[in-house]
């Protein structure tokens, strides 16, 4: 089923544009359900045009949008005063896919590292406004030595926009060379970081390791690298022990790199992200 593309820029909660990417299928296609897909950091929707080739067989619609500060939209580059600056855009995006499509509580919220942690945070507050959640090597925890974090804190509280080099080698994030030569290339890849994103990130993880359990009405699916090298894989098992669901299940990818959409393998992760999908539409039926 072909899918219909549509771009543009939407405003978020302070009127800044925000560039998105839609897929939908035909005016009458059932259930109205769309996969709502958030980036991680530094990247940009852009890199998620293939979901719409994997996925057109399920009768869904697909979006995405650049971040503040990532990509396309508006914003000081990688930085956020607060991390509920993300969580505002992720409303002010479904907001307007209510407005312009017509789309209530039928999505499907997929979140990618940085785009994991903001998803599962927007998840628990508005539980009511999704069918199901999945997360992909999502960042809910990094490894980052003490002395480093003591500076950092420095560095938000008195230079917050300071932009530091992103430690992430390419070639920790797949093995596919391809890949990682277009990572390379992208010219809309912020390969930085500032000072309060970085702070704020941590902090948004500890908020969710010190929830005590986390209990959300819609099947959860967790999709995770064996061979991680960017996230703590340790903190989205203890993410996933707590939780509480119709349907959670978790699956590693073993010998996968941190982005398992786009490894040597990735027809097994976008299996079971069909296989996710369909249990997430049969457990929590569209409006």
């Amino acid at each position: 089923m072909a899918l219909r593309y549509e771009q543009g820029t939407f405003l978020s909660f302070d009127a800044k544009k925000l560039l998105y990417r839609l897929y939908l299928p035909p005016e009458d296609w059932p259930g109205k359900t769309i996969l709502v897909i958030l980036h991680g950091h530094g990247e940009h929707s852009g890199r998620y045009e293939k979901f719409a080739k994997f996925l057109q067989n399920e009768e869904l619609g697909i979006a995405a949008f650049d971040f503040r500060g990532h990509g396309r939209s508006e914003g000081d580059e990688v930085y956020v005063d607060s991390f509920e600056e993300y969580l505002e855009d992720v409303s002010a995006f479904f907001d307007f896919l209510q407005s312009k499509h017509r789309i209530g509580r039928n999505i499907i919220l997929l979140g990618h590292s940085m785009g994991g942690l903001a998803a599962a945070h927007w998840a628990i507050r508005f539980p009511a406004r999704l069918q199901g959640l999945i997360l992909s090597s999502p960042c809910l925890g990094l490894t980052v030595p003490g002395f480093l974090l003591k500076l950092n804190d420095f560095l938000s509280a008195w230079a917050p926009k300071f932009l530091y080099r992103n430690p992430v080698y390419p070639p920790h994030l797949t093995h596919n060379p391809e890949e990682v030569k277009d990572y390379k290339k992208d010219p809309l890849i912020k390969r930085k970081m500032s000072a309060r994103l970085l702070s704020e990130e941590i902090l948004y993880m500890k908020h969710l390791e010190r929830l005590e359990s986390v209990t959300l009405p819609f099947p959860v699916f967790i999709l995770a690298a064996g061979l991680e090298k960017v996230v703590d894989p340790q903190k989205t098992r203890g993410f996933f022990e707590k939780l509480s669901a119709p349907v959670k299940e978790m699956k590693i990818f073993e010998n996968f790199y941190h982005e398992i959409f786009n490894e040597l393998g990735q027809d097994q992760v976008f299996e079971a992200l069909i296989h996710a999908i369909r249990i997430i539409r049969k457990t929590t039926p569209a409006e």
